[in-house]
């Protein structure tokens, strides 16, 4: 008997704990903890993390070439020849006197451009706006994954309320189909609002796995939403708001870098053009026995000028030179597109301000029915205001808020 008491404490004890851990399994979250976390767990964001790291190793790499290259070579040959021989190049074309026996051969090397016509000084130029290229894709991917999210998160909201105003109103009519006299009407009424509930909970179950893909957490996480949908208050002008998405846009600063990268290919091309000059030096010792008794050094500079290459540096240059005309081009067609994009989110914004200022002024009414209809108008309409307004600072490329404190400091 005592062993069974033992065993349901033990049970209970399980129970509550297993149940204490479910409830701290369900998360609550808000739209700022969900930005966060949608932007830590973006997978396109850690993508371009790595290739900003690449993009960071490239430019330290042309920053490596401003030195002098240094090799050290020790070499250890038997030989059999009559006369002497020089070895291949993957040996370093190392002289081995004819002879029997062996053959050392220690030697430093020194190797540097004096003048390239600005190939590394441009070479790294390409890096470093390569690296800011990278750096603007990742504040494009940012601006996208936020409006994304907010987008989801006031749309679950919507669903949120919907279902519970339809529960509400199914409530109600229950309550008066048992004492109406008409209850034939409330009857019918509830079959409509039950099946529209269900409508309502598969769209809701259907959203939160949205909601969860867009902020990078497991499809099966338990989670509550905390907030509301507000209608906005603040007023914009389009002509400031235009002025902000040519001035904040990621999207026309990439064009900027682009013109920038394919002006600094035609520098590059350009170059290929002109003389460069090199110096190099040499100290080795050789010999057949140790301590090498022989030492030989050199110091050359060398002066090379480039004559005919079948006017293939030619084409090169005309190459890059399109592409700077094609870089403009592209430029204008992605202002005209922001352009449009903002004058369509700033029409949306009004509108949905606009009607929503219209549907809060619908008189109201006692019927469960028609009261649920208001209530499901009114959050529709609030929601499309608060994402019409995400749309505009997605749009402009900054929160609103922000680029006007920006403006006016």
């Amino acid at each position: 008997m005592l062993s069974k008491i033992i065993s349901a404490a033990l049970l209970l004890a399980v129970s509550a704990v297993s149940f204490a851990g479910a409830q701290e399994a369900v998360r609550e979250l808000t739209l700022p903890e969900s930005i966060d976390s949608g932007i830590s767990n973006s997978q396109e964001l850690l993508v371009i993390k790595e290739q900003m790291a690449i993009a960071q190793q490239r430019v330290n790499e042309a920053l490596s070439l401003r030195y002098p290259k240094i090799d050290f070579n020790l070499s250890a040959s038997e030989s059999q020849s009559d006369s002497p021989m020089v070895l291949s190049q993957s040996f370093d074309n190392i002289y081995i006197p004819g002879g029997n026996g062996q053959y050392y051969s220690t030697r430093f090397t020194l190797w540097q451009y004096l003048y390239a016509a600005g190939r590394y000084t441009n070479n790294l130029r390409l890096a470093e706006t390569n690296l800011s290229q990278a750096k603007s894709q990742s504040d494009i991917a940012r601006i996208k994954a936020i409006k994304d999210i907010t987008v989801s998160f006031y749309s679950l909201i919507a669903l949120r309320d919907r279902k519970a105003a339809c529960e509400t109103a199914l409530r109600e009519v229950r309550e008066r189909s048992n004492k109406s006299a008409n209850r034939q009407y409330w009857l019918d009424a509830e079959g409509e609002l039950v099946l529209k509930l269900q409508v309502l909970k598969h769209d809701y179950e259907k959203a939160k796995l949205v909601f969860l893909n867009s902020i990078g957490a497991e499809l099966n996480t338990e989670f509550d939403l905390r907030g509301e949908i507000l209608a906005p208050s603040e007023e914009y002008e389009y002509n400031k708001c235009l002025a902000w998405a040519l001035e904040y846009r990621p999207e026309l600063r990439q064009t900027q870098f682009q013109e920038a990268i394919d002006s600094l290919r035609v520098n590059l091309s350009m170059a290929e053009r002109y003389p460069t000059i090199t110096m190099g030096a040499n100290y080795e010792w050789i010999g057949n026995q140790f301590p090498l008794p022989k030492t030989n050094w050199s110091a050359t500079v060398n002066l090379n000028v480039p004559i005919f290459d079948g006017w293939a540096s030619w084409s090169r240059i005309k190459q890059r030179r399109f592409a700077v005309r094609e870089g403009k081009v592209r430029r204008s067609k992605i202002e005209n597109q922001i352009s449009l994009e903002v004058k369509q989110a700033y029409l949306d914004f009004v509108f949905w301000k606009e009607r929503l200022s219209a549907v809060e002024k619908l008189p109201s009414v006692s019927d469960p029915v028609k009261k649920l209809e208001n209530k499901i108008q009114w959050i529709e309409t609030a929601q499309q205001a608060v994402t019409s307004k995400a749309m505009l600072e997605w749009a402009v490329g900054k929160h609103l808020i922000d680029a006007g404190q920006n403006k006016t400091q």
